[in-house]
Parts: C-alpha cells; structure tokens; sequence
C-alpha cells in the first residue's frame, strides 16, 4: 500500500477494543521475533522501541485489521473509496 493508503486507514475506529488489542499483541510479537532474526538475536527494549516508533508498524496494522475483520470496525466514507 502506498503511504497515502495507509494514512487513510489512521480514522478507522476498532468496534471491539478487547479483539483489536489481542491481534494487535500477536502482531507485535511477530515483529518482535522478525527483528530478532534479522539482528541474530533477542532484540533489546531500545531496539523494539526504535523499530516501533520509528516505523510505520500502527498504521500498516490498522489497515491488516480493518481487511481482515471488517466487520469488527467502524469506517468513514473515506476509506470505502479503497475498497
């Protein structure tokens, strides 16, 4: 997705927080264990925050999520041009 794309998904509403906040959990886990393999490693705290802050890893999640369970999110007008 081009980086317009995903700052479009920013005003997607999750309509179960409890569901959304679990997959977002594994998702950053995943991340996690992919930094892991490309630094040889177990990455330490300053390493997860750098990949997390300085990446785009929330905005390509909410859009992973708002694919994947769409009937579990509220969405603006904005985003049915996407679709």
């Amino acid at each position: 997705m081009t980086p317009d794309q995903l700052i479009a998904f920013k005003q997607v509403c999750p309509t179960d927080l409890r569901h959304y906040m679990n997959v977002q959990r594994a998702w950053i886990e995943e991340d996690i264990y992919y930094l892991g393999c490309e630094l040889n490693h177990r990455p330490t705290p300053s390493q997860i925050a750098e990949r997390i802050l300085t990446g785009k890893q929330s905005r390509r999640f909410r859009a992973y999520y708002s694919m994947r369970y769409p009937e579990k999110v509220s969405c603006p007008e904005s985003l049915a041009l996407l679709q």
